[in-house]
């Protein structure tokens, strides 16, 4: 495979253009589908979902596209897709996550495409830049919340007279409203039982932009309480949720003078803030995938006056081996342990001989066994409707 301006000499000789995203080498193993024309081949392991089809669909009736983005693509296949068909307009790719930033570098690369600009942060800061955005937008993955904010980011970076292309899978009413609401219309490019695609263009600049940013009080009794700005996009938004008050409040209560602390899937840096601010910690370490929690634990430590701290963009762990002597971490549910494996071991690694490591979960049977295999111990601990498993090494 080749670089851009290759796949679109391809396309021009009327040969296809395959495009892998998957590391089965056996066909039978894996889906392959064909878009626009038969002109496109992908390999998958499951097939694309029908919010990235839906968008391929769009991009060979763009009008001469010179600045085009991609919001909340998983696999890189449109950029790959629009490289070709558009070789002279600079193509990029917006991730929140660093896991999916990540995955699609490798995909890039796995396809020989270099043109393609892969970035992960908090927020696209460019203004009036684009002439096309493309969001996709799948069931369950994103809070309505997110989806504002992402709306207002597409009509601020969008040139006067760009388009927004919102590919929904389902058809929600909702989303509907919002684009009448903040773009004053629009118009339905593709519908089918699986999803739809909306177009709007930008027709003036936004009247009264939005503050999605929220702040509020986190209270351990008889501890100090700190401050916390939230956003849209990190864990807990607006409140704090129970299982991160009983990972506080325990990981609080058997802090040490002097320990050095690692938050791992800090989200806006609850837990490692209380464990700073009520304990005289050596230093504390802030690590999580996602931009926008890196982002706004950053923003938090300053507001609660921390100064031995570092906040990390990480997805798998970190390098360092025993530096820690207190450790811990609320990883996501959604992944059948493969992260909450990652921090386990993550904590085993980081950890010095005779440091504690904590991890919260509503059901906890799975992370005991884990952590017992790990550390050779394990402790359950009931707090708040939930579990904390504290081993230590």
């Amino acid at each position: 495979m080749a670089g851009g301006l290759i796949l679109t000499e391809l396309l021009r000789k009327g040969e296809d253009v395959f495009i892998t995203i998957t590391d089965r080498e056996e066909k039978t193993t894996g889906k392959e589908e064909l878009f626009l024309d038969n002109q496109f081949r992908v390999a998958s392991r499951s097939g694309l979902n029908v919010t990235e089809i839906q968008i391929i669909g769009v991009l060979k009736e763009l009008s001469s596209p010179k600045r085009i983005l991609f919001l909340e693509n998983r696999t890189g296949v449109c950029g790959i897709v629009a490289s070709a068909l558009y070789p002279e307009a600079e193509t990029t790719i917006h991730c929140l996550d660093l896991y999916y930033a990540n995955k699609i570098k490798r995909n890039l690369s796995k396809n020989g495409v270099s043109s393609v600009t892969v970035c992960c942060k908090p927020y696209v800061e460019q203004r009036e830049s684009f002439d096309v955005i493309f969001l996709q937008l799948s069931k369950g993955g994103a809070t309505k919340e997110l989806v504002l904010d992402f709306i207002q980011q597409i009509h601020q970076a969008l040139q006067p007279g760009g388009k927004g292309f919102f590919s929904l899978e389902g058809n929600d009413p909702w989303m509907q409203n919002q684009m009448k609401r903040i773009f004053g219309g629009f118009t339905f490019y593709s519908r089918s039982k699986t999803g739809c695609c909306i177009v709007a263009k930008k027709k003036e600049r936004l009247k009264r932009v939005r503050n999605f940013q929220a702040e509020l009080t986190m209270t351990i009794f008889g501890k100090k309480p700190i401050q916390l700005l939230t956003i849209p996009g990190v864990f807990s938004h607006r409140e704090v949720d129970q299982g991160t008050l009983a990972l506080a409040e325990i990981a609080v209560g058997e802090s040490q003078k002097n320990d050095a602390a690692l938050d791992m899937g800090c989200g806006c840096g609850a837990v490692g803030i209380s464990v700073a601010v009520n304990q005289d910690v050596s230093k504390v370490c802030f690590i999580d995938s996602n931009s926008r929690a890196v982002y706004i634990t950053e923003k938090n430590c300053k507001l609660n006056g921390l100064e031995c701290y570092e906040v990390l963009l990480q997805d798998t762990g970190i390098e360092e081996e025993q530096e820690f002597t207190l450790f811990t971490g609320n990883p996501p549910y959604f992944t059948h342990y493969k992260i909450s494996e990652l921090f386990i071991n993550t904590a085993y690694k980081a950890l010095k001989p005779g440091g504690r490591a904590y991890i919260v979960a509503k059901t906890a049977t799975w992370h005991h066994t884990c952590m017992k295999n790990i550390f050779g111990n394990a402790e359950r601990i009931k707090r708040r409707g939930y579990e904390i498993i504290k081993s230590l090494k």
